[in-house]
């Protein structure tokens, strides 16, 4: 039986693979984060578009039967300019507690996504076989 010596060239070798590793590792977990967030993000815009696609087309909606119901289309579609005045204006009045209530929503999202478990046990799945496959090869 061969009896193995310590190299010190082999200790750094497999320290360099350990950090190598570690860094693969970090950039995978953040890749994976990041999309999530991203993703997320996206269909996010996705739902605001589609939103102000409802608020236009019902904005025009009201337009018309108030303009029916006033007999002017001008006065109609006036009274719905003047209806989204007031909502800008209670915004307004509203804004820094409204402002809050929305950077927490945000921060909890996004928080949510980059704590998600799903994507670690995916990780931790492709590292344990690879470890195995490296283990059963060094043998």
């Amino acid at each position: 039986m061969e009896e193995e010596k310590f190299s010190l060239s082999g200790t750094f070798q497999k320290g360099k693979e350990y950090v190598d590793t570690q860094i693969k590792l970090l950039q995978l977990k953040g890749l994976a984060k990041g999309s999530r967030i991203i993703g997320s993000l996206a269909l996010d815009v996705v739902k605001i578009v589609f939103s102000l696609f409802i608020v236009f087309f019902c904005s025009l909606a009201l337009g018309f039967y108030l303009g029916e119901v006033l007999d002017s289309n001008a006065l109609g579609f006036l009274l719905t300019g003047v209806i989204f005045f007031v909502l800008v204006l209670l915004i307004r009045a509203f804004e820094p507690g409204l402002e809050r209530i929305f950077m927490n929503f945000t921060i909890r999202k996004v928080a949510g996504k980059w704590q998600g478990d799903e994507d670690e046990d995916i990780i931790e799945e492709k590292i344990k076989s690879s470890v195995n496959e490296e283990f059963t090869e060094n043998k």
